[in-house]
């Protein structure tokens, strides 16, 4: 063994988040909602627990180099940019330095650290993490779990600071994990544990998933500004539908599994949120993989929510399946308070969704969003942007149509993540885990090239402004510039002033072929 074996009789537990290395932050969906499970479990077997959530201990994240394996990006990214049309001005360490995290968490006096990682992409500063404690607490284990080590738990438990992994759902695993990590039990014992033994990385025979009734349910409050309360949850587990991009499975399987109604009632109950109630407006997130697959369970859980807050606002960002919505679920959602609707609609063309084992009802989708924005209920609708089908003519298609739908655009570069079958895992030890992010562009399929993907990012922010109802002086003249050029441009401060500026290093022919669709 490379750590010490736990002996306490009320042995101390930290919990950590990892600082988040990327172009940008959305703060207010960290929610950490696997951690927070974890931290119950732990605290309900008797241990004492210290929970550091670090990317959001910084208000502001702190520069850094773009790295080596993405320098590509450095040709499209125009320092002094700003304003709605722009692209990542920079890139960003989220929290403190591994250095500062790995000297909070020794001050703690841990017997055991675990470090959750929600991300493929997000593994280097997981592993960099557990490298910088290992240094100061070379006996301390170390434990990591999450949406990152599922995908691929080879990659961390490979690392020499990283003693076990554990894969999928913390409710099957963590109280087995804790007899035999305390005991000495038997880790094939384990379900979903790596580890390993005389140098040879040993996998758990066990392979589990949990039961409805097992299913744990927490609550995140992510930030309070300007007397606006943020909370996070997730109220069911998995999805049948199978798309063939989404890796949701890797950690909650392929069957949709709803929790017992009054386990959440009894969540909500002994939810303590002091005084920040008193004249606040709360806004929940629901971060289910697909929350419409049953809408009368979906709307109890919403009563209860109002029940405990009365009026909120509620939304769906990690998406919502627009098949599954009907004029009656549309009106019930905005009624009960949806104050946006993020939807997933991937690609307009039906033989590359047909691949992807992903429905198209092209007229079903503008019925359902001119019906939502007939209550002034805004729209942002997703597309991804990179399957191995996909050629300027379909980003082209997918831009034009979407531009005259009422609705934002959304865009999400196609990313590669281990598990899903497209790719074989040894292409994961070759290149940064960062690739994987979507902020990164990497032509992952060859269909696109870097250069396109970020002329079609760019073309959506144009689209974007033009759908905005009212411009400022400045918006209006460089919209007008753009539409006489049919030439990309930006905004950029220059001695205290806004200045338009032509945007270069640009897929042209896309930009051709969206206009003359729009034309």
């Amino acid at each position: 063994m490379a750590f010490n074996a736990i002996t306490k009789s009320n042995p101390h537990a930290v919990v950590a988040i990892p600082p988040v290395c990327d172009f940008y932050f959305t703060r207010h969906r960290f929610s950490s909602l696997g951690a927070l499970v974890l931290c119950d479990i732990l605290a309900e077997n008797g241990l004492k627990v210290s929970f550091r959530n670090f990317p959001v201990q910084c208000k502001k994240g702190n520069r850094l180099s773009v790295p080596y394996g993405i320098s590509y990006l450095e040709k499209f990214i125009i320092p002094e940019e700003t304003g709605k049309l722009s692209y990542f001005t920079k890139y960003q360490r989220f929290g403190p330095s591994p250095e500062d995290c790995a000297r909070d968490i020794e001050s703690l006096h841990p017997d055991i650290l675990f470090i959750g990682c929600f991300a493929f992409s997000y593994g280097l500063q997981a592993v960099e993490l557990a490298r910088t404690v290992k240094k100061i607490l070379p006996m301390l284990p170390i434990v990591t779990g999450g949406g990152g080590p599922s995908a691929y738990p080879q990659y961390f438990i490979g690392d020499s600071a990283i003693d076990f992994v554990i894969t999928g759902e913390a409710e099957v695993s963590v109280k087995i994990f804790l007899k035999a990590i305390c005991n000495s039990v038997n880790y094939r014992e384990v379900p979903n544990l790596v580890w390993k033994e005389n140098d040879r990385i040993e996998f758990s025979p066990i392979n589990k998933s949990t039961e409805t009734d097992e299913i744990k349910i927490n609550i995140s409050k992510n930030s309070t500004i300007i007397k606006s309360l943020y909370l996070s949850t997730s109220v069911t587990r998995g999805c049948n539908k199978g798309c063939r991009f989404c890796s949701n499975f890797l950690v909650h399987g392929k069957t949709f599994k709803k929790p017992d109604i009054n386990a959440i009632k009894e969540t909500l109950n002994k939810l303590s949120l002091d005084n920040v109630l008193q004249n606040s407006r709360t806004v929940i997130n629901f971060e289910d993989d697909n929350l419409l697959l049953d809408p009368d369970y979906f709307f109890k859980v919403i009563d209860m929510f109002i029940e405990k807050f009365g009026k909120a606002s509620f939304s769906a960002e990690n998406g919502i399946d627009y098949t599954l919505l009907s004029p009656d679920i549309v009106k019930r959602l905005i009624t009960y308070g949806m104050h946006q609707f993020n939807l997933s609609l991937g690609s307009i063309d039906p033989n590359i969704l047909k691949r992807q084992n992903r429905p198209l009802q092209l007229d079903h989708f503008k019925k359902t969003v001119n019906l939502i924005a007939g209550y002034s209920i805004p729209v942002i609708t997703y597309f991804i942007c990179g399957f191995e089908d996909d050629t300027i003519e379909t980003v082209a298609g997918n831009l034009a149509f979407l531009f005259y739908q009422p609705t934002l655009i959304g865009i999400s570069p196609f990313y590669a993540v281990p598990g899903t079958g497209d790719f074989e895992n040894k292409i994961f030890d070759c290149l940064p885990s960062y690739c994987c992010n979507g902020s990164s562009a990497y032509p992952w399929k060859g269909s696109l090239s870097t250069q396109t993907m970020i002329t079609a990012f760019r073309l959506s922010r144009y689209c974007n402004l033009v759908k905005q109802k009212t411009h400022s002086r400045e918006e209006e003249i460089i919209l007008n510039k753009i539409n006489d050029e049919k030439k990309l441009y930006t905004f950029i401060k220059s001695n205290k002033k806004i200045i338009p500026v032509q945007v270069e290093n640009m897929d042209e022919e896309l930009i051709e072929l969206f206009f003359s669709h729009c034309s």
